[in-house]
């Protein structure tokens, strides 16, 4: 399951890169690779249930609809971990607390996300909560954000959005209902990643 989770968090790196044609390998792989065997009892329909989403987000035309199956997956595993009665251990990275300025806040948004991500992999109510609290934090003022003035109206529009899905998404109790948002949420991410990847993002692999 190691190899497979590693491959979903292939899918995600590439997804929040906004590079739809990379997030497209490893999630064709994990529709073609069966889970380890024997399974523990009760996982095998999270397994059918994984490749389903794999399928969906390898197919996607778009970065919301990878984002959506990438959540979805990461959900599954929640689901899977649940049922079978396993909690795999966390291990966040604290955000640099000496980085400041769009650094230190881009710092904090990926640590958030990271708690979001195991609060849906845990799963774990608290992570969730702390993570969307630590993404609804006030977006950066217009004079900190780097670039041109189109540049600059991008990224301040999906700032404004991601912490406006912060807030809802830390009222969100259902599993489904929080993968929308974290799907939501890594989208756009992404939109601003793609819109200029070597400044505001990881640059494209």
């Amino acid at each position: 399951m190691q190899t497979h989770f590693a491959q979903v968090m292939v899918v995600h790196e590439a997804v929040i890169r906004g590079d739809l044609a990379a997030a497209r390998g490893p999630a064709s792989w994990l529709v073609t690779h069966e889970g380890p065997e024997p399974l523990p009892e009760g996982a095998a329909p999270y397994v059918v249930e994984m490749r389903d989403a794999a399928g969906r987000t390898a197919a996607a035309s778009s970065i919301l609809q990878a984002a959506l199956g990438t959540a979805a997956m990461l959900k599954i595993c929640g689901d899977c971990h649940r049922a079978i009665g396993v909690r795999p251990a966390t291990q966040l990275v604290p955000p640099r607390l000496a980085a400041t300025g769009v650094v230190g806040h881009m710092l904090a948004h990926q640590h958030a996300a990271d708690q979001m991500l195991q609060g849906l992999v845990a799963p774990s109510d608290a992570l969730w909560r702390e993570g969307a609290a630590g993404l609804s934090t006030p977006p950066l003022d217009d004079d900190a954000v780097p670039g041109d003035a189109k540049l600059k109206r991008e990224a301040r529009a999906s700032e404004r959005r991601i912490h406006v899905l912060a807030v809802q998404a830390r009222r969100a109790e259902a599993p489904a209902a929080r993968a929308v948002f974290y799907g939501q949420i890594l989208a756009r991410c992404a939109d601003c990643h793609a819109s200029h990847p070597k400044v505001w993002g990881p640059s494209r692999r």
